[in-house]
């Protein structure tokens, strides 16, 4: 004989992990590029699109066309194709570029074993945007974030 109530909570908690689970491994982050670019934009991009995948994110990479542009899809496929080159050994193809409506996309998911490695400016990063939103001053918020360099030196 079982408990009943002990099988009802085993049965929730179990449900709550799976939520947890797919919640995790389901974050999608998207990344809009236009056709007429410029290539340090692009890499600008390419280094946006590295960090959602070292986070482990899946991320959407399109390029909306405006206008005329949608008689030159292959400008928008090289975009694509540089994008793609970039992130290469982060992050595998799960969906080639497709076309949807004004809009050519992409897909990439973060390859197994890659993660952010640690480094102090990722630290120090979020307490500055948590003194802006609480209405202290930055400036001491980027004095605090300049002492440890030059303590290191």
């Amino acid at each position: 004989m079982m408990d009943y109530g002990k099988f009802k909570f085993d049965q929730s908690k179990r449900a709550k992990e799976a939520r947890k689970a797919s919640r995790a491994t389901s974050e999608l982050k998207k990344v809009r590029l236009t056709p007429k670019i410029a290539e340090n934009d692009i890499q600008q991009k390419t280094k946006r699109v590295l960090g959602f995948l070292q986070d482990g994110a899946k991320v959407q990479v399109f390029v909306r066309f405006r206008g005329r542009e949608q008689a030159h899809p292959e400008i928008a496929m090289d975009v694509l194709r540089r994008v793609a080159t970039g992130v290469a050994e982060y992050a595998r193809l799960e969906q080639k570029p497709v076309m949807e409506g004004r809009m050519l996309s992409m897909m990439l998911a973060p390859r197994a074993g890659i993660s952010r490695p640690a480094s102090k400016a990722v630290a120090v990063e979020p307490r500055h945007r948590n003194r802006r939103r609480n209405g202290e001053s930055t400036e001491s918020a980027e004095t605090e974030t300049r002492e440890p360099v030059a303590q290191s030196v």
